[in-house]
């Protein structure tokens, strides 16, 4: 199953690697993904690798943000309400604190995004998250069989 998913979302190059170095490999190891969309989420973000993608702060709260929204009707009683942050999830990405305008316009560029949404579910984003938790769960494997 390994060798399906790294065909399909890996750029060829990375399809022998292991989980674990394709996690720290930089982020056009992902298909689809350019030199210069690189280039831009380095600049904006400080992102080098598809583990960096994964973990970025920005991209955590942004999932955060978007999973809350998505549930809080479900989790808390009917006198909460809830549109305020299905509303905040539908805002620009520059309204997290720390993201400037031009950061924002890196990030569109990249990877199309222009909403908090928009980045907690992105393609790229998913894949780089899978990526890192096949790259950490074959790392714990390899620790258990050492033992």
């Amino acid at each position: 199953m390994g060798s399906i998913l790294k065909e399909k979302y890996l750029d060829k190059k990375y399809e022998h690697n292991s989980w674990k170095e394709v996690a720290v490999a930089p982020l056009l190891a992902i298909s689809g993904v350019s030199q210069q969309d690189g280039e831009d989420l380095k600049k904006a973000f400080g992102i080098e690798t598809i583990r960096d993608l994964a973990l970025n702060k920005y991209v955590v709260l942004a999932i955060g943000i978007n999973s809350f929204s998505k549930a809080s009707g479900v989790i808390f009683d009917k006198n909460f309400n809830s549109n305020e942050y299905d509303e905040l999830r539908k805002k620009p990405v520059n309204v997290i604190a720390g993201i400037s305008k031009n950061d924002a316009a890196l990030l569109k560029r990249a990877f199309g995004v222009d909403t908090i949404q928009e980045l907690a579910e992105n393609r790229f984003v998913s894949i780089a998250q899978t990526i890192t938790t096949l790259g950490l769960l074959e790392e714990m494997a390899s620790r258990m069989s050492s033992t």
